[in-house]
This record gives C-alpha cells, structure tokens and sequence, in this order.
C-alpha cells in the first residue's frame, strides 16, 4: 500500500470513528495520518493537509473535553487497590519508604490516579523518597490529564517549604524535558545528542530519568514511521509507556519478551541510543485510562 493510500484510509476511518462517537479512536487515527504525512514527506501539498488535519483533531480534542468534565467512577474500590499494590509491587530487599514509592506508583500504571496522587503526597513528608515522589506526582498529573496541570503543581511547590532551592531546580529540569518534546517551539532546551555521549553502563537499575522514549517501526503498514512516545513511570531500569487502544500497528510491535534496537531515550542530561525488552503489555481495565494499554520496557542499554 503506497503513501496516499494509507493516508486515505486513516482519514477514512477517522471520520467513521468520529461519527460513531468514538472520539479518542478518531484523534488518534488523525495523529496518525499527522504522522505519516511529517515522516514520508512524500505527499503534494502536505503542509495543506497538516492544517487541515490538526484543525480536526482541535475539533475532536474539544469534544472530548466536554465528555470528560462529566463525571464518571474512574477508580476501583480501596481494597481491589490494596491488592494491586500487594501483587504488582517489588517489596523484596527495600526498605519501609521504598515499597510505599513502589505501590504508589503501581496504583499509578495501572491507572488508579487518584489513590496514587494521595499516597504520593504522603511520601512528601520522607527526605528518602521525596524527589522521587515528587517527579511521580508530576508524571501522574501528566498521564491522567496534561503536562499543564503538572506545571501548575510545581508552581505551587515553588511556593512552598518542601524542597530546597537545589532541588526544585532539578525538578524544573525533570519537567522542562518533557515540555521540550510536547512544545519544542515554545521552550529553549539543549539537550546532549547521542554522538556526543559515552554509553552509559547501567549497574543496579540506575539510570537517569527517562522522559520520553522514540521508536521507528520495522514492519507493518506504518514501517518507517517514527513515534515519540512519553514515559509515564519509571521504576530502575523498566519504563512505562501508556498507548491508546485504537493504534493497533505501534501495540504489535510491543510483544513480551521481544528485544527492541535502535530506541533512542530522552533522559533529564542527554539523548540516548540504546536497546530495551518488552517486560509486559497489559490491557487496562479500569480508571481513567480504561482501554489503553500499559507497556513495560526494561532499558537494557543506554
């Protein structure tokens, strides 16, 4: 199947999904359509089309910005909870504030936000986990909304005692990455290109942290296409990626066990090349991310 007819069926079906008010399948079918057009470049007017096609999806965004202030139970119960956090959570070895970060942020992945904010928020209090609580809050405000609400929480820490001034300047760092990929035209940030940089030898799962990771699909219809994909958590060296329902190629290249080459990883200090395995891929059936999936990577190399 060439360019334009691939384009033509992304359109196509999300139009249909649009009418079917299917409305987060649509935006990601016009994200998509988005993205064949700026990685081929192979199409006639293509400026045009991206006009057209981002005027859609504001469409869309909108609409489901009207659905989503209507209420809804998002979450599962308090004990269900419990034992997500009993199950999923790695407790061998780590001490009482450690196994709290780690449940908090297993509540997080698997889409129970708001008990995770909660317990979180808690770990404030703790001087051995507070910076790495305080990034996972901003990650959850990001996962569950936008990267705005977690700017306004930083703001509001700023405002506060909580952290020094050396390391609300670390969390402003931690949160301008992810802004650099979402709004690159808007912020000024220079970060480290892979040639620049030594291979990092991971020992013990200690790695920077991971804000986005990209990937270029090696097969299927939309081989060749790049994606840069946000990491939602991060705990060591496994990585959470959230991917809608609806982008069924980019799921099928995410099948556990499979060792993936040629990433490359957006950290807080450099941009890194390196290789990861699929840990888990997990359909998400509750909260507020209920339909998405949920995708574990263990970076092997950076």
């Amino acid at each position: 199947m060439d360019v334009k007819e691939r384009l033509k069926n992304l359109l196509e079906t999300a139009k249909l999904y649009r009418t079917q008010g299917l409305l987060f399948e649509a935006k990601g079918k016009y994200e998509d359509a988005l993205t064949l057009i700026q990685q081929t470049g192979l199409i006639k007017d293509g400026q045009n089309l991206i006009d057209i096609i981002s005027k859609k999806i504001s469409v869309v965004k909108k609409d489901i910005e009207k659905i989503e202030k209507q209420p809804t139970l998002l979450e599962v119960s308090e004990k269900v909870q419990d034992v997500i956090k009993e199950l999923f959570s790695d407790t061998k070895g780590k001490d009482e504030d450690s196994v709290a970060l780690e449940g908090a942020i297993t509540l997080a992945k698997f889409g129970q936000f708001d008990r995770a904010l909660k317990d979180l928020n808690e770990l404030l209090k703790n001087d051995s986990v507070r910076m790495n609580a305080a990034k996972s809050i901003l990650r959850c405000h990001m996962a569950r909304t936008s990267i705005e609400d977690a700017v306004v929480q930083f703001q509001k820490w700023q405002s506060m005692d909580i952290f020094t001034q050396n390391q609300l300047v670390t969390i402003r760092l931690f949160l301008e990455v992810f802004r650099f990929d979402n709004f690159k035209d808007n912020i000024s940030l220079q970060l480290k290109n892979p040639e620049h940089v030594d291979e990092l030898e991971i020992t013990d799962g200690e790695i920077p942290d991971i804000c986005s990771m990209i990937i270029t699909l090696d097969k299927g219809p939309l081989k060749g296409v790049t994606f840069i994909l946000d990491v939602r958590f991060q705990i060591g060296n496994v990585i959470t990626l959230f991917i809608e329902e609806h982008k069924e190629e980019l799921l099928e290249s995410f099948e556990v066990g499979k060792s993936i080459d040629n990433l490359q990883f957006n950290t807080t200090i450099a941009v890194f090349k390196g290789k990861g395995v699929v840990a888990e891929k997990i359909r998400m059936d509750s909260g507020s991310r209920e339909g998405d999936y949920r995708v574990d990577i263990q970076v092997i190399s950076l």
